[in-house]
């Protein structure tokens, strides 16, 4: 079949378009382009390109390479200090690959973009759940609004739409990633069977009881797919998770069975301080079970799990309306799919068996 599509992946390298990228490769409707900042470090038919998103001069280079682009999928992101200089740039990134696209695809009919838990004040640590699409909006500033607004505007009168999809904590397998809880939450099982110790919850018992959820990357690549390709889904707002909710008291029990320890009472503790000392049995661990060459740092990014674990409140969303659209994908057990995703990272050598 001849490939009538051609996806530009923003962010390849991440959880999120590594991912999406492994899924279209076995979609024979699409060739696959992408961009990230370091080459890939793994195998593709995805024709890979370092550009720096914030340079259009460095974008507009690219004009003949950007010509039989049809579909944008936008998962780039850059961390920064302050919340003003996070929506400047990354809003700055967005703009300048969109208008490049522009220019140059004839054929460019779609980008979807990525938000997430943010655009209901997530990292604040409390929001209204179930959280809904039409949900308020926070006190600025916020980046996935400013992108969300410069799409509105870009958008109106083109021949192009766009679509956002809210995914929650995305579980998938990616190295390098600053917020892939799946490494974290492996690395420090792995740890912890390595130095004799149980597994516990590193925080509150009121935060091992809240109802959360969680989005696996492959349903997420099939929602990135099929917002694209369903016209009606352009100019929308979507919630996309497995479909569930869960404690992280039920879940730890699992991924405890699934290494072979005992999972004890939650305690409270903090990962960044307590895993400072713990490289060099990393690299230890490294060379007695022959995994691959990654540092603690490659594979965990602890402040992000220290974050995540303390949440005392509920925090999941409302995911009928990407069904009442036709999106019926979410039906996935989370804590079984976690459970999954270890024994893959044991079979690709990220973790001892």
């Amino acid at each position: 079949m001849t490939a009538k599509n051609t996806a530009l992946v923003l962010g390849g390298q991440g959880i999120i378009g590594r991912n999406l990228i492994h899924y279209l490769e076995g979609r024979e409707t699409w060739r696959i382009k992408a961009i990230s900042r370091r080459a890939p470090g793994f195998e593709t038919r995805a024709d890979f390109q370092s550009i720096d998103l914030l340079d259009p001069d460095a974008i507009a280079k690219k004009h003949d390479w950007l010509k039989d682009i049809t579909h944008i999928f936008y998962a780039a992101y850059q961390e920064y200090k302050t919340a003003a200089d996070l929506s400047k740039y990354n809003v700055g990134m967005l703009r300048n690959i969109v208008e490049a696209v522009e220019k140059a695809a004839d054929g460019f009919r779609h980008i979807t973009f990525i938000q997430g838990g943010k655009a209901y004040g997530a990292h604040f640590g409390l929001y209204k759940t179930p959280a809904k699409e039409t949900d308020p909006r926070h006190f600025p500033p916020n980046f996935y609004y400013d992108q969300e607004d410069y799409l509105r505007d870009a958008a109106k009168g083109k021949r192009w739409g766009w679509t956002a999809l809210r995914p929650d904590i995305i579980f998938g397998f990616a190295v390098g990633n600053p917020m892939n809880l799946s490494n974290l939450i492996a690395v420090y099982a792995s740890l912890c069977k390595e130095l004799g110790v149980p597994l516990r919850y590193p925080a509150s018992p009121k935060a091992y009881q809240i109802l959360a959820n969680g989005t696996d990357a492959t349903l997420l690549a099939k929602a990135m797919e099929w917002a694209a390709l369903n016209e009606a889904c352009y100019g929308e707002i979507f919630n996309i998770t497995n479909g569930d909710v869960f404690r992280w008291s039920q879940v730890f029990p699992q991924i405890a069975e699934s290494f072979g320890i005992k999972c004890a009472d939650p305690q409270t503790f903090s990962l960044t301080e307590a895993m400072q000392d713990k490289e060099p049995i990393w690299f230890e661990m490294v060379q007695k079970y022959g995994l691959a060459p990654n540092s603690l740092k490659d594979l965990a990014n602890w402040p992000f799990g220290d974050f995540i674990f303390n949440v005392e409140n509920d925090a999941f969303f409302d995911v009928n309306k990407a069904r009442r659209f036709g999106f019926h994908e979410m039906h996935l057990d989370s804590g079984e799919e976690i459970v999954k995703l270890m024994s893959y990272l044991k079979e690709q050598k990220i973790i001892p068996v």
